[in-house]
């Protein structure tokens, strides 16, 4: 069995701390959504009076105003083809109807084209006219939550949409809304986004605020390993010359390096093609504090001509260097 990663469960997270976001998304893939009045979360466990346990990833129920169950939700997250599921999700959705008396979807959610492919195969069940075609929702059928208001209403939608359009307007909408939410949760969420965003604009929000590090429980869980290779090649040399001095070495190399990979992702933002000059030219430059001033400089050219004008001086600070 595969062993859940963290965006498998940062995905199923969202789902269970903020059940809208299922009526949310069927209503994106143009699924006729039941009118209700309140969301419940459900037990997970959809097991009948047999050996075998059926647990789905997250269950919602939509009430109306009367509260009675108007619609249920199956939220399955499918980072790999598992073909189980094939035999398993027919059961939780008759499972489910059969407890609450209420018409069910099933709303599988992936960030993997070939998985959403395999999951939108109608599933035959070999009665007539039983065939169960699951609700797919790719990351590419995630909308981008670019207004304020619709992020702050719904923020764990402003956090699915920043893992699915990692870019940084998307970014800074989805943690401007997690803001102002619990401090436990938002560091949770912000360290989600920080974890999906490329590196190079994970640099600049990172910048603005003043050295980022992770800070959530459940972040750090999975990603202490993701630092640790980070600093391999400070470590290997720690070894040698000692485990202090490696790690230094280590986080001063990556940081470099991550400033390096801004510089260049802001310069082919704003140029059409870089030169081969320009590329050597950033590589050649070791000063942190330089980079740093790339970085900023490059956000704030308005024009290609301004950019060209920053690299430059790029260029001829890192001939003064030879």
């Amino acid at each position: 069995m595969a062993v859940p990663s963290f965006d498998h469960d940062i995905l199923v997270e969202l789902f269970r701390r903020r059940g809208e976001i299922a009526a949310a998304l069927l209503r994106a893939c143009a699924v006729p959504v039941a009118d209700y009045a309140r969301v419940e979360l459900r037990s997970i466990d959809l097991s009948q009076v047999v050996s075998t346990e059926y647990r789905a990833d997250a269950v919602v129920v939509l009430r109306d105003a009367k509260d009675s169950a108007a619609m249920g939700v199956i939220i399955e997250v499918q980072r790999w083809v598992t073909r189980g599921k094939r035999l398993t999700w027919p059961v939780y959705l008759t499972t489910l109807r059969a407890e609450y008396d209420c018409p069910v979807v099933l709303l599988v959610v992936t960030p993997d084209r070939d998985v959403a492919a395999w999951a939108r195969r109608p599933i035959e069940l070999g009665h007539p006219g039983f065939c169960l075609t699951p609700v797919v929702i790719g990351f590419d059928d995630v909308p981008r939550i670019l207004d304020r208001g619709d992020a702050r209403r719904l923020p764990e939608l402003a956090v699915l949409s920043a893992m699915a359009h990692p870019d940084l307007e998307v970014a800074e909408v989805a943690i401007e809304a997690i803001s102002r939410l619990p401090a436990a949760q938002s560091r949770l969420y912000f360290d989600v986004i920080m974890s999906a965003v490329p590196e190079a604009i994970r640099h600049l929000l990172e910048a603005q605020m003043e050295g980022y590090k992770y800070k959530s429980e459940f972040a750090i869980r999975y990603y202490s390993q993701g630092e640790a290779a980070g600093l391999e090649e400070g470590l290997e040399r720690g070894l040698e010359e000692g485990l202090e001095r490696g790690l230094e070495e280590g986080l001063e190399r990556g940081l470099e390096q991550g400033l390096k990979a801004a510089v260049l992702t802001l310069a082919r933002a704003k140029l059409d093609a870089l030169m081969t000059d320009d590329v050597a030219a950033i590589d050649g430059i070791r000063d942190r504090q330089v980079l740093e001033d790339l970085v900023a400089a490059l956000g704030r050219a308005q024009s290609a001509a301004e950019a060209r004008t920053v690299l430059d001086i790029a260029r001829g600070y890192s001939n003064s260097l030879h």
